[in-house]
């Protein structure tokens, strides 16, 4: 679908392109006012109806969506056109990259860059949630995650929840390491315990550790590393609140869904991914 946009050919592409733009950065909006911005803030000389035109071909196609008068792109098509191209990214790049402590990974790399940690999160998220689905007795059953803050939980404590009690049932060994050590970090370690998940905390102020996420599903890797920004925002809000009950959970959500770009790599490597654990297990035994 994103390609049929990219690639429209005939005299109304040039509409359909620049409503798209538009639509891109401020919505929802109605057909007279994107009429009023291609002309003046674009210079080109089109009609109400051109654009008229263009809008209900775009909404016929479900690029964008109608609200009464007013139109905005489609959450669904942007989400799908997402899915697409992250399997044509993985098709057609084998890369290989260095990470800490490694000579080269041997194996699948794939990396995938998000315009805010909320969205790299949750497709972080999706990558767990399919490897526990499709678990298989016998594979190799240990989920290793450490993190300067675990606050992924914070913001579904039941879905958390469901998700450890399924790790649990399947006879997956799941083990969370914090470098935080504020009262929230300690608040959110209690929480897991009491889920049958066992929470360690390491501290550690080294810029490395405060901003570096990795996980282990199996043979599978997931890593990050936060903006410094990010890094900072995070820390700082958990300074400041110290209780599951009393946090304020609209700080958190503007930090984690603050625009600006993540990068996230996905390593699929048995081996590396033994090795990972094994480093992190380590420390939390000293």
């Amino acid at each position: 679908m994103l390609a049929e946009l990219v690639s429209q050919k005939g005299k109304d592409s040039d509409v359909k392109d620049l409503v798209f733009d538009i639509l891109s950065k401020e919505y929802p909006l109605k057909i007279i006012q994107l009429t009023k911005f291609i002309r003046s803030r674009y210079g080109k000389k089109v009609t109400f109806q051109a654009v008229r035109k263009a809008v209900l071909n775009l909404t016929e196609d479900e690029i964008l969506v109608r609200e009464g008068n007013n139109f905005t792109i489609s959450k669904e098509w942007v989400e799908k056109c997402r899915e697409r191209f992250n399997e044509l990214y993985k098709d057609l790049h084998n890369l290989k990259e260095k990470t800490p402590g490694s000579v080269e990974v041997a194996g699948d790399v794939s990396v995938f860059t998000f315009n805010s940690l909320n969205t790299m999160m949750k497709f972080w998220q999706e990558l767990m949630e399919d490897w526990v689905i499709n678990f298989k007795k016998g594979e190799y059953n240990v989920n290793v995650y450490q993190a300067a803050h675990a606050w992924e939980g914070l913001l579904h404590l039941d879905k958390e929840k469901n998700l450890m009690s399924t790790l649990n049932k399947k006879g997956i060994k799941s083990y969370i390491v914090s470098t935080g050590n504020t009262l929230l970090d300690k608040n959110i370690k209690k929480f897991y315990e009491g889920i049958g998940v066992k929470f360690m905390i390491i501290p550690s102020q080294s810029t490395f550790d405060r901003s570096y996420y990795v996980g282990t599903y199996g043979d599978l890797i997931i890593q990050t590393q936060y903006p410094k920004e990010l890094v900072s925002e995070m820390d700082n809000f958990f300074k400041k609140n110290s209780g599951l009950q009393s946090m304020d959970i609209n700080v958190l959500l503007n930090i984690v869904n603050k625009k600006i770009n993540v990068k996230l790599t996905v390593i699929k490597n048995i081996q590396m991914a033994k090795q990972i654990n094994k480093s992190i297990l380590a420390q939390a035994k000293k």
